[in-house]
């Protein structure tokens, strides 16, 4: 019986070791270091732990040391890595019905992309859920624009270029070689040598990448149609959720959505600032007329084919449910 006793009372010793333990958690983000997003991480994670009076922390791995978001995606499945910040490349790794958000010629504004991430993320959550994944916050960080060494108007003038498609975006590139265009594989870090090669001569991507990696001097015409939202996510393991107790998850979900909006907010005020620094060194915009976007819009096919339903990216039911509340959003 003193046995039984003894073995009881360190029991409950651990029991309550266990639970005054911190919880560090991994966090991979490919966000450089000292940046005002990776700043942004951080702040969020000094406020996780001040939320849970210490008891939740999150460890950082910025700039990518984790590995590329299928890598991190891996090591989040085997327990190595419990959250990461994630492009649509990640989400879609994941769960390749998100992509139905990002479609291109789908989305026209802002507006419906607010709409839609409010009324559709939700039912995405739950499969997201299943997979192993919890979703703390969606994130956006502005739209993808066509960018190419001449003027670029209609589907007819991206047809006699080189257009660069994304390695890690299968889907767009597919998508574009089924419209008809000539589409060439070309990976992030080769886009300035492909285009200062002449292997490629157009591209998409959102403005901050075309000043960032300044592909805009090669590809100084830039359509003002936004062709498809850039969205993201930061998840955690549903392995990891289960440990943080209860009473401090609402709070920390709110801190999460908090960040995501900042990201926002930083993502609107870098993209107007990378614009007019192109504009000022020799950038040239074009627009597309609502007739002119009805023509890009046509080589998706009726209901999208190209993408949606057998053979393609995005099953049928998800881009109905989509296409049905977008239609009430457009009539109201």
């Amino acid at each position: 019986m003193k046995k039984k006793i003894l073995v009881l009372s360190i029991v409950f010793i651990l029991c309550g070791l266990m639970q005054t333990h911190a919880l560090t958690f991994k966090f991979a983000s490919l966000l450089p270091e000292g940046t005002e997003w990776d700043r942004t991480l951080k702040n969020m994670a000094s406020e996780w732990s001040d939320i849970s009076d210490g008891k939740v922390k999150i460890k950082i791995y910025p700039g990518g040391i984790a590995g590329g978001e299928a890598d991190v995606i891996r090591k989040m499945r085997i327990g190595q890595i419990d959250m990461a910040i994630l492009t649509a490349v990640g989400m879609t790794t994941i769960y390749p019905d998100i992509f139905a958000i990002n479609m291109p010629f789908l989305l026209e504004s802002e507006e419906e992309l607010d709409f839609i991430i409010e009324e559709v993320t939700p039912k995405f959550d739950e499969s997201i859920q299943e997979k192993g994944f919890v979703v703390l916050a969606w994130s956006k960080s502005g739209w993808v624009n066509i960018f190419a060494d001449e003027k670029v108007i209609s589907p007819d003038d991206l047809a006699k270029l080189k257009f660069a498609g994304s390695v890690t975006q299968p889907q767009l590139t597919d998508a574009f070689k089924k419209m008809g265009f000539n589409v060439i594989p070309v990976d992030t870090p080769d886009m300035l040598m492909g285009l200062q090669s002449g292997m490629v001569n157009a591209c998409y991507a959102p403005p901050m990448a075309a000043a960032s990696y300044q592909w805009f001097g090669l590809a100084e015409h830039m359509l003002d149609m936004r062709i498809a939202p850039v969205i993201g996510g930061i998840v955690i393991t549903e392995r990891a959720w289960r440990k943080i107790p209860d009473k401090y998850k609402e709070e920390l979900i709110e801190s999460t959505k908090k960040m995501a909006s900042d990201f926002y907010d930083e993502a609107i005020n870098l993209e107007k600032k990378a614009t007019d620094v192109m504009l000022a060194n020799g950038l040239i915009i074009h627009s597309a007329s609502p007739a002119v976007r009805k023509e890009w819009r046509a080589l998706m096919g009726d209901n999208f084919s190209i993408m949606v339903g057998d053979g393609g990216f995005v099953s049928k039911e998800s881009f109905e449910i989509i296409e049905s509340m977008l239609e009430e959003f457009r009539s109201r």
